[in-house]
């Protein structure tokens, strides 16, 4: 059986620990962002075609984008953003996620220091990291395939 990989995270060490992890492929990202993201949240689908859906995680502010995949035809496979200074805190200023079909962002804004992860030979198992008013820190968790 192949270990799941975690990578990152990128960003600061406010705010309290998060986790997702996918049962089957991420199907939503739901991301509210302005100057800086604000929160995030996901969704994904069972073998079973169930539909699962994570809390938000951080704040309530910004505007709010619903990152439709639709796994009959893509697959994520890239995600990117920024982090930088903001409210006094490093936090994940800004998010792009990609698609072997799509491109999706960036929301929030693009300052600070840039970070990109695209993947092959694996699929995006979930994600952790650390949110409070704000996405303090985001990561990923990698399956091999």
């Amino acid at each position: 059986m192949k270990k799941i990989a975690l990578i990152g995270p990128w960003g600061g060490s406010d705010g309290e620990n998060w986790s997702f992890k996918a049962e089957g492929k991420i199907t939503k990202i739901i991301i509210s962002h302005g100057e800086c993201i604000d929160s995030i949240g996901f969704a994904s689908q069972d073998e079973d075609g169930n539909n699962l859906h994570s809390q938000p995680y951080g704040g309530f502010g910004g505007d709010y984008t619903e990152v439709h995949i639709d796994i009959d035809v893509e697959e994520l496979n890239g995600i990117s953003g920024t982090i930088g200074w903001f409210d006094g805190k490093i936090v994940v200023t800004s998010l792009a996620f990609t698609t072997n079909v799509n491109k999706f962002g960036p929301f929030g804004r693009e300052n600070g220091t840039h970070f990109s992860l695209p993947i092959s030979k694996a699929s995006f198992a979930g994600f952790y990291g650390r949110s409070s008013d704000y996405l303090h820190a985001i990561g990923v968790y990698l399956r091999p395939t």
